[in-house]
């Protein structure tokens, strides 16, 4: 007997009608594949990145009771063999409900690859954290999902005898460690464009430091420029000084003031030159 559930208090119900004492509303948030073996069924929790994203089995050989927002077309022709067999049913609706998962789990790994290549052109730092904390997070999930594939058949649990499912079993053990080896090498793509966003930075500030810099140079040039003729006008804007060398020859001083502040500026320039800063 198969029966499916998209509601969780009809789930409850049927599950205590069973004489089954589990808590699970606490497996509701439970972010982590879980999976325990009792006397007399089977229990298997795991997420995906549906609007519900819970994945709720219980298997025994007389019922198997599930709840999901999933939908299993035409199992029932495809696998009519299979579930006529001894814990065929419990079987047949674990391999499907792991496919979905992995399935969900794989159009959310191309969504984060299609993220990536827009990065590669970005380079958004703080968009690429974002983006490697969700694949680091899928990664986990599809590492779980890996772990139990396996430990389906290495427990040799009647629930799920992968005798009755041989060739769909090793397909969905091959998917998913391949995508499980996707997502692992993404992650060092994630690295890739950390680094890369960092050297962007860098060179950015190096850059802006740059310009600062000119702009420093130029302005401490203008102060001189201007400090020069300043520094002399006040020199000789002393009575003792100016009666002495300038009285009764106002000319001679303009004159002397001219000079000084085009030499000032000629050295200025020279200087500025001097520091062949690049154009860019």
């Amino acid at each position: 007997m198969i029966k499916f559930f998209d509601d969780f208090e009809r789930f409850q119900k049927e599950v205590q009608r069973h004489s089954i004492d589990v808590d699970l509303k606490s497996l509701l948030k439970l972010d982590v594949t879980f999976f325990e073996k009792y006397e007399k069924f089977i229990l298997i929790s795991i997420k995906d990145y549906a609007d519900n994203p819970n994945n709720i089995l219980i298997l025994s050989k007389n019922y198997t009771l599930i709840y999901t927002a999933k939908t299993y077309n035409n199992y029932e022709k495809i696998y009519r063999v299979s579930l006529r067999k001894p814990y065929g049913e419990s079987t047949v609706i674990t391999l499907l409900t792991l496919r979905q998962v992995l399935k969900n789990y794989t159009s959310i790994f191309e969504k984060i690859r299609g993220d990536m290549d827009i990065l590669d052109r970005t380079l958004n730092p703080e968009a690429i954290e974002e983006t490697g904390r969700s694949l680091r997070k899928l990664t986990d999930r599809v590492e779980d999902l890996v772990q139990l594939v396996i430990l389906l058949k290495e427990r040799e649990i009647k629930e799920f005898d992968t005798k009755i499912i041989a060739f769909d079993y090793d397909m969905l053990n091959a998917e998913s460690r391949y995508w499980l080896e996707r997502c692992r090498s993404h992650v060092y793509r994630i690295s890739s464009l950390r680094t890369k966003s960092e050297i962007r930075n860098t060179r950015e500030l190096n850059q802006t430091i740059s310009k600062l810099t000119v702009i420093m140079a130029f302005l401490s040039i203008v102060a001189i420029v201007v400090s020069v003729p300043g520094t002399i006008g006040a020199i000789f804007g002393i009575p003792a000084l100016s009666n002495k060398y300038f009285e009764g020859n106002p000319p001679l001083l303009l004159w002397f003031l001219i000079i000084s502040t085009t030499l000032s500026i000629i050295l200025g320039y020279m200087y500025w030159k001097s520091l062949k800063f690049s154009a860019k």
